[in-house]
């Protein structure tokens, strides 16, 4: 298969943070075909990331994840453009590093190895079993949608759950009751004027409240009230719990379900630079080696429902990927 014949089989596989298993097993086939030694990792039943070496000690890991965000989109082509769930995010990735892989290996360079995690979508529960793993390895290239940019820093996350509770009642006696709903938008509604901090170089931490549920009736006094959200760090994971401790009081019930520091990562000279917003696995993953994150397509469009990469952009990661082992084997 070329790039874009494997980047349409691992579309067409549904994955999913927590069903990754199916395209797992798809790629273990397929890298087993072109030689290398796979092992897996478990991480939880039917959950696994793909360890794939060559002969050689890994001097340099290429990594991206497997599993992508709901819903399941389907694989189209529109001229030069793949669309489908996974296309930048990350699918796509897996590809041009497998491609790049392919390359290194008709010039008979094999120090490198690759890593496939699950989860890095929900809580990196796949990312932080592989920083396990013991590899002797120096780098890992994280293969992410950065529009073939090198990341030189992105921003941290904290991932949080609010719950409150109510009085229950009938909605004409609002007196009689308290809504937990109305105390979760009062709460959250204040969080959006808040200054969460700022650095010169990653720019202002902001915070989404992705996901509202809760109540049992529209004229019913909500007894329970619910949101998930994060925030995109810029500061200190510190620095933030801190505020929100301070801000809470103790009067709402919050939960942190994951975080990761701010990165600030490798430099090299000759590829085009970027700071990002968003998050990946390099916190977790950085007791293999220094960190590097770079790959095609456009953080713009993934999660979108028109996810989507440029099929010249994949050719010219899967270059840049080949550009940077080289530039990273002959310094060392």
């Amino acid at each position: 298969m070329n790039m874009i014949e494997l980047l349409e089989k691992l579309i067409q596989i549904p994955s999913i943070t927590g069903n990754e298993y199916q395209v797992g097993q798809f790629l273990i086939e397929v890298l087993k075909t072109k030689g290398y030694k796979v092992n897996i990792q478990l991480v939880d039943q039917n959950r696994f990331n793909i360890i794939a070496l060559t002969d050689n000690d890994p001097f340099i890991i290429f990594n991206s994840h497997i599993d992508t965000v709901p819903p399941y989109i389907p694989y189209r082509k529109e001229g030069d453009i793949i669309y489908g769930r996974g296309a930048c995010d990350a699918k796509g990735q897996i590809v041009a590093i497998i491609d790049a892989a392919d390359r290194l290996l008709k010039e008979n360079i094999t120090s490198f190895g690759l890593l496939f995690v699950v989860g890095e979508e929900v809580d990196s529960d796949g990312a932080k079993n592989a920083a396990q793993l013991d590899l002797n390895s120096h780098y890992i290239i994280i293969c992410e949608p950065t529009e073939n940019k090198l990341v030189i820093g992105q921003k941290g996350t904290i991932v949080f759950r609010i719950k409150t509770k109510g009085t229950g009642g009938h909605s004409c006696l609002p007196e009689k009751g308290n809504s937990a709903i109305h105390q979760l938008i009062s709460y959250l509604h204040g969080w959006q004027d808040i200054n969460w901090g700022i650095d010169a170089v990653l720019g202002k931490t902001t915070v989404n409240i992705g996901k509202i549920s809760g109540g049992s009736g529209i004229n019913i006094l909500a007894e329970q009230a619910e949101a998930e959200g994060i925030f995109r760090v810029s500061t200190s994971v510190k620095q933030i719990k801190q505020k929100i401790n301070f801000l809470n009081g103790k009067r709402i019930d919050i939960e942190i379900l994951s975080e990761s520091e701010p990165q600030r990562l490798l430099e090299l000279d000759g590829f085009e630079k970027t700071i990002v917003g968003f998050g990946t696995d390099a916190s977790y993953l950085k007791p293999l080696g220094e960190i590097l994150v770079l790959g095609p397509g456009s953080i713009k469009v993934a999660h979108c429902n028109n996810e989507n990469i440029n099929i010249e952009d994949l050719y010219n990661g899967s270059s840049l990927l080949v550009k940077m082992v080289k530039q990273l084997i002959k310094g060392n």
